[in-house]
This record gives C-alpha cells, structure tokens and sequence, in this order.
C-alpha cells in the first residue's frame, strides 16, 4: 500500500553521507511505490524566520508555516535526519519545530487537563543522524538516552506521532567506504522489512477515522 513519507533535512554539505542516506531511503522506498519528498531545511526557498511572538496565538509572519504543515499533514511518516552538534539535532531542526509543530496544528491545550490532545495521531517517524565520536560515549553520556527520548516524549509523543526507530551512525570520519555502503544496505533491508507491516497499519487507521 502506497505511503507518503517527508524527509526533513538538516545537514548543509550534500557531500556528507547523511545526503546519502537521504537519497537511498527516497530511492528505495520509491520502489515500492512510496511518495516521498527531501524537504531541505538549508534549501533559500525553504528558510523560515527564527520563532517569535509576544502573544502565542499570534506568531510572527512565515510564508513557509502554512506549506510546510500541509507536507506534514499529508505525510504518514516524517524522517528526521540531521547531523549531532553540540550534543543535539542543529538550531535549523529545532527551529522547524518550534515553528510548524504549533498549538493548534499539531496539539491542543485541554481545559482541566496537563495534557494536550494529540493531533496528529497515526503518523509514525524515523530518526537518522550520525556523530564522529564514539557510539559507547553518546549512549552513556551525551545522546541518545537524553536525545531519542527527548524527541520521542517531549515532542513526538505530544503530537501523537509514534517513533519507529532511531538510528545513530558513529565514527563517520574514520569509516570507510565499505562501512558506509555497508549501512545504506542496512537501511535497504529496514525499508524492505516495515514495508510488510505498514500496510495493516493504515488499513486499521481508514477503518478507525
């Protein structure tokens, strides 16, 4: 069953392999009849002003807010992929956030209630980023036990969006050329896997809504 996925980029060198990664999963999920979009955060057309309001119910102009949470609605799954800088996703992921994911599009506030209703249920999303130091030291100290459960509870979870997967790629300075085609397979194979299980998914959710 046909899926459309959006692609969120952060990473400003198309000659880093997290370009590649972005490639192969547009390509290879293209095989298997998927709609899928590279939304490039450092593309001139796609640049949204940093977030600003004095009022939260009114935010300040962006001519991108509105096209870019339409690609958001239209999509059954968002890929986060993004380099690690500084110990978190760069300012221009956050940034895009911040400012698409809005109370009233992606989440809203309940009377009485902590916690918000989530508005974009059913969608799923996937996270690919890569470091240059050590995977052990990022899992211990730095990263993923503060940064997958950050964007999986503090802001997927909000919008009702379920993380399917996680994947972060150590190392990429010293890997070589066979390593790094040796992960590109690997997310082949995931591509090939989830595709058998996704279609249940959505037919559950059609009947639901």
């Amino acid at each position: 069953m046909k899926r459309k996925k959006l692609i969120i980029m952060a990473q400003p060198s198309k000659k880093w392999f997290l370009w590649e990664i972005a490639k192969t999963y547009k390509s290879e999920s293209e095989k298997y009849w998927d709609e899928i979009e590279i939304l490039d955060l450092y593309d001139k057309k796609n640049f949204q002003p940093n977030l600003e309001f004095e009022d939260m119910k009114v935010l300040n102009e962006d001519p991108n807010r509105k096209l870019f949470q339409e690609k958001i609605t239209n999509a059954d799954e968002l890929i986060f992929i993004f380099p690690i800088w500084w110990g978190n996703m760069p300012a221009i992921m956050k940034n895009f956030i911040d400012t698409n994911f809005e109370a009233g599009f992606a989440y809203k506030f309940q009377k009485g209630s902590s916690i918000p209703k989530k508005l974009l249920k059913w969608k799923t999303a996937r996270v690919f980023t890569t470091c240059d130091g050590f995977k052990i030291i990022y899992n211990h100290y730095v990263c993923p036990i503060f940064l997958e459960k950050y964007i999986e509870m503090y802001i997927l979870w909000i919008f009702g969006i379920e993380l399917k997967s996680f994947k972060l790629f150590d190392k990429m300075r010293k890997r070589t050329r066979e390593e790094k085609d040796e992960i590109l397979e690997d997310i082949k194979l995931d591509i090939k896997r989830t595709k058998m299980t996704t279609g249940f998914r959505k037919i559950i959710k059609n009947i639901l809504n």
